[in-house]
């Protein structure tokens, strides 16, 4: 078993599912076993126009049960000049959805109206006291990334007299078991693909986050009322909100997020341009770059104080407000870290006597709900098992959950559902409220439902596409593995294994950067790059004997491509 200075399992995918011989003539034997190894999100003929994402390809609406036939009611809204709110919500997901809307009702000269509730008065999703308030101003309420499981909430709207559109990806509830949501109740409409089955719709539609599945909305539109707009020009918030909110990266989403930065990098909407200036994005940006640095800065605002921020930078075309609003995001996600090392702090202090093994579950009265997610997150990465962080006032507890490769983590809460007073999520994530007199037997039965559910131990691993040498790679064979980008959830960056390198050199180039310099048998020298690598440097000194996996990658410096290597995880050998 071979087991990483991180703590991590290597699992080495080419030993567990060799790709095919006929893979491997039509692609060579490591690309091959790369696509292979994320076959899943792939078609399963494995043809070009699936590898390389193409704009041109992507499916077509028409294949989106539901999408036309909810469309044109939505169509016949707007043709009968009714008065429209988007109702979104806090976080990237729901924050881009809205501004994605709101900018293609504007460019079509159409007035609407949003409303983004607050993360610490209103909490997640649909509330009644603004349903009521938005009924005054409004016909039409469209609900995103939120709303599938809202029904009480959703008849309370269609009682006042509002027409109601939700677009949604989250988990139905069992309440939709035995119901088609398209014939369920007159003026509740609801878009959400993951009601319906494979045989009925194309499972890519499925690892939509709900900006995607607003795009997808739009085109529909647009193609019903007749306006020639460019639907390219929006794909640029449809990769923000999709990269943050860690959908599958599968084919529709990698079509929309490669051609979104493709927008991103052409700087054209001014409150993104903003956002790249203040998180110094001086170069062309990648999927990495959204998911690091200009995803948490849109979720900022929501985590400490106003959504409606990140909305705004996002629909402005006023340089001046542009610059204000990515200057305050800026100093919110400062805000947010210097919170979130306070909380992890104290975080790390009650786990020192921590009685259960499978599961950690924390509260503190007053810990700060905008950045219980980040700590839950945090945790897990360092303990390597599902963690939960809540937040305690008045007697309720609010708080999010985070998990490793192999626990769902909705299951696992699925199981302990009936003491929460609501919960939800997906397989990594997942968000709840419990009184705080439950904590303690939720400890204990979250414990053994982690066990239930989860795959064989360990459940932390790094999974390593297949074992290939340095020496390997030229630049050519590192281009051709990155046509499979852009990466994210389910095709992450291809990581390779090489085994006995003598660390000849190495030294700490910045705070969290490390510089090594790698011998292999055939006396071939290799410089890497180890990213975080400052805090096990102790662990090795020159001289030494490492296997590492790691991910190449091409450098370009004044214009000069090579090859270059950034180690996830080492092992010491001797």
């Amino acid at each position: 078993m071979d087991v990483g200075i991180s703590g991590y399992q290597w699992v080495l995918l080419e030993k567990l599912n060799p790709a095919p011989q006929e893979l491997k003539e039509r692609f060579g034997e490591v690309f091959a076993q790369v696509l292979y190894n994320r076959k899943i999100i792939f078609d399963k003929d494995f043809s070009e126009n699936y590898i390389i994402p193409e704009l041109k390809n992507l499916i077509k609406p028409s294949y989106f049960y539901s999408l036309e036939e909810i469309a044109i009611k939505l169509v016949d809204s707007i043709k009968k000049k009714k008065r429209i709110v988007i109702y979104g919500d806090y976080d990237a997901d729901g924050i881009t959805s809205t501004a994605l809307l709101y900018n293609f009702f504007r460019d079509i000269k159409y007035p609407v109206k949003y409303y983004i509730p607050s993360r610490f008065t209103e909490g997640y999703g649909l509330n009644k006291d603004a349903i009521r308030t938005i009924s005054q101003e409004a016909d039409v309420l469209i609900v995103v990334d939120s709303g599938t499981n809202a029904i009480e909430e959703l008849f309370y709207a269609k009682a006042l007299g509002l027409e109601v559109f939700v677009l949604d990806h989250h988990e139905p509830s069992d309440f939709w078991k035995d119901k088609d949501p398209l014939k369920f109740e007159e003026k509740i409409n609801i878009i959400n693909p993951k009601f319906y089955p494979d045989e009925v719709i194309n499972p890519m539609f499925k690892h939509l986050a709900t900006v995607g599945i607003a795009f997808y909305l739009i085109s529909v539109i647009r193609r019903l009322l007749e306006i020639d707009i460019k639907l390219r020009n929006y794909l640029d918030i449809v990769a923000i909100g999709t990269v943050s909110d860690l959908v599958p990266m599968s084919f529709i989403n990698r079509v929309m997020v490669k051609t979104g930065i493709e927008e991103i990098n052409k700087n054209k909407r001014i409150g993104i341009s903003k956002l790249r200036e203040v998180s110094s994005l001086n170069k062309d940006i990648n999927t990495q770059d959204i998911a690091f640095m200009i995803g948490p800065r849109i979720n900022a605002a929501g985590r400490l104080a106003d959504a409606k921020k990140s909305v705004k930078i996002l629909i402005t075309n006023d340089e001046t407000k542009a610059t204000i609003l990515a200057n305050e995001l800026e100093s919110l996600n400062r805000k947010r870290q210097k919170i979130t090392d306070t909380v992890v702090r104290e975080a790390e202090s009650q786990i020192q006597n921590y009685p259960y093994d499978n599961a950690i579950v924390l509260a503190k009265e007053n810990w700060h709900g905008g950045v219980v997610g980040i700590v839950a997150g945090k945790l897990t990465e360092k303990y390597k098992i599902p963690t939960v962080v809540l937040s305690i006032n008045n007697g309720k507890a609010v708080g999010s959950a985070r998990s490793v490769a192999k626990v769902n983590i909705y299951k696992a809460l699925n199981r302990c559902k009936d003491i929460f007073e609501k919960f939800g999520g997906h397989a990594a994530a997942a968000g709840l409220t419990i009184k705080s007199e439950k904590i303690e037997e939720f400890r204990y039965r979250l414990n053994k439902s982690v066990e239930e559910v989860a795959e064989e131990k360990p459940w932390a691993v790094k999974e390593v596409d297949m074992e290939v040498p340095l020496s390997y790679w030229n630049i050519s064979k590192v281009k051709q593995i990155y046509t499979l980008a852009p990466f994210g959830e389910k095709n992450p960056y291809p990581k390779f294994l090489d085994r006995n390198l003598r660390v000849d050199h190495f030294f700490v180039a910045t705070k969290n950067l490390v510089i090594l310099n790698l011998k292999d048998q055939n006396k071939r020298f290799f410089v890497c790059k180890w990213w975080k690598g400052s805090d096990l440097i102790h662990s090795i000194s020159v001289g030494c004997l490492v296997d590492i996996v790691y991910i190449p990658e091409i450098d370009n410096y004044k214009g000069i491509e090579e090859v270059s290597f950034v180690i996830e995880d080492l092992k010491i050998v001797k």
